[in-house]
């Protein structure tokens, strides 16, 4: 029986239909909805709630400060609360009474006391970019306050010894009062402004930048396209191998257990260098990355396919499609393991024994070297293929100590 009627059978075909519908499907999914993080984050709306009349320049600076294009400033605090509760608004930054008066007093009998409420009850994507928004807010506005503390402390010691000065001046040379005041009133305008452009210069004199090593471009679509890709071709490749073993059950009791595995290895192998093709091709599409970048992936998915579809398949050998069973979890642990949304080295230990057999933890490292940067893609994808050839090797034992199946359903 000829190998062209196996690739012709049910289950060959089956498996070619089940790895491009998961590809294409997740790919065009998930990098379509994820384009919104963090390209729409500044839709959100924020609310201000100044609660001090004298501190109403500080809602016109924060408006400037914060990322955010919906600004409330029109809300009392039980309102913005509701509203916060509601998923109305997604963060409230509350300036209470006596703020700017607290500010001001260098004698630190009183605190300033910026509140921020932040509702939890949200995506992840949502409350961390509140919390870095509110830090950034803080920081600004905390390093604004100490500068003004610490220009009103030194002015206060200027004019106090100046004071001194002029009344032991007055009372030395009471009939030089006028002239001595007059001094007085020029050399305390003078100290102020020098006090002033002093720390007009402090508050430009620190600043920081961050610098992006192998930088990621803008959207959750990008930083999760490493996870997204290696995940679809491994779920694809987890119903395939349930549907190909069928093909090589069918065809074992005519052609021989080692002629239908022969086949099914060089179907394993057509399989993974031509479906990834189509599905980095979407990729390609929607994440725009050049040709060379592209060539990279379709590699490293083929290793990666090659492997899952060879790891999947020695259940599937032993139980048939109740191999699911177990490939199922095993799927499930390597969204941990892959370290596609947490890294390696701070997963639980189970998930990190697991990321060194597992074949998404491999393609997702290489991914975001080939995308975004990165040494050792060549050691991970040798380490890749690596555990498909174990797998193969394993293979060759089931095989070897199963018995021809009778009474199978020939081929269709």
């Amino acid at each position: 029986m000829s190998f062209k009627k196996f690739l012709q059978s049910k289950g060959v075909i089956g498996s070619l239909i089940i790895i491009l519908f998961y590809g294409l499907l997740m790919v065009g999914v998930y990098f379509s909805g994820y384009k919104a993080i963090p390209n729409k984050v500044d839709q959100l709306p924020v609310a201000i709630v100044n609660q001090d009349s004298d501190s109403r320049p500080l809602t016109a600076q924060m408006k400037d400060k914060l990322p955010f294009k919906h600004i409330k400033t029109n809300l009392t605090l039980g309102e913005a609360k509701a509203q916060l509760k509601d998923r109305k608004v997604y963060l409230i930054i509350n300036v209470p009474e006596h703020f700017n008066n607290n500010v001001k007093d260098v004698t630190h009998n009183s605190t300033a006391n910026l509140k921020f409420y932040i509702n939890y009850s949200n995506p992840t994507t949502v409350t961390t970019t509140m919390e870095s928004a509110s830090k950034a807010l803080g920081s600004q506005i905390q390093k604004s306050v100490l500068l003004k503390q610490g220009q009103g402390i030194l002015t206060a010691a200027e004019l106090n010894q100046l004071q001194k000065e002029v009344t032991e001046a007055v009372t030395a040379n009471p009939d030089q009062q006028e002239k001595i005041l007059k001094q007085a009133n020029a050399t305390k305008a003078k100290t102020v402004d020098q006090i002033n452009s002093i720390y007009g210069k402090i508050a430009n004199s620190y600043n920081n930048n961050i610098i992006k090593i192998n930088p990621v471009p803008l959207g959750m679509h990008h930083s999760m396209a490493p996870f997204f890709l290696t995940l679809s071709f491994y779920i694809g490749s987890m119903i395939a191998a349930m549907l190909i073993v069928t093909s090589y059950k069918s065809f074992s009791p005519l052609i021989g257990r080692w002629r239908a595995y022969l086949y099914t290895e060089i179907t394993i192998g057509l399989l993974s260098l031509l479906t990834p093709l189509i599905i980095v091709g979407l990729g390609k599409y929607m994440l725009n990355f050049n040709t060379s970048t592209y060539w990279q992936l379709w590699l490293t998915h083929s290793i990666e396919l090659f492997s899952a579809l060879n790891v999947n398949l020695i259940f599937s050998l032993i139980l048939g499609q109740l191999g699911i069973m177990v490939n199922m979890p095993f799927m499930l642990i390597q969204v941990i393991s892959g370290a596609g949304m947490i890294p390696q080295r701070i997963l639980p230990d189970f998930f990190k024994i697991m990321s060194y057999i597992s074949p998404s933890f491999y393609a997702i490292q290489s991914d975001f070297n080939i995308l975004y940067g990165g040494n050792g893609t060549q050691t991970l994808w040798l380490q890749l293929l690596m555990i498909g050839i174990v797998a193969i090797a394993l293979h060759l034992v089931i095989i070897t100590f199963q018995k021809n199946n009778s009474g199978i359903v020939k081929p269709g």
